[in-house]
């Protein structure tokens, strides 16, 4: 019997804390568009987490969450949204 699989979007979070020059902030990469985008938290946004920060810009661009997973040094958000992060 065939099993089909589907395939979904791996997005990683990578947390990068503030400096003595820049604020606290989060690197979004996607291996599959070969992109990588890094966002500063907002001000007035209230979240526990850099994944509820980065969960909450990326479904503002249209991307569906669907899962995450939490690796050694980053997080790993599950999408079925096959969008690059910008226009290149």
């Amino acid at each position: 019997m065939l099993q089909t699989t589907p395939n979904f979007h791996i997005l990683i979070v990578k947390y990068l804390g503030a400096t003595n020059t820049k604020p606290a902030r989060y690197k979004i990469i996607t291996e599959r568009f070969k992109q990588s985008e890094i966002w500063s938290y907002g001000a007035e946004q209230n979240f526990n987490s850099s994944i509820e920060y980065a969960i909450n810009t990326l479904q503002k661009r249209g991307f569906n969450i669907i899962g995450k997973c939490e690796g050694k040094d980053c997080d790993y958000l599950i999408s079925d949204t096959f969008t690059p992060l910008f226009a290149d």
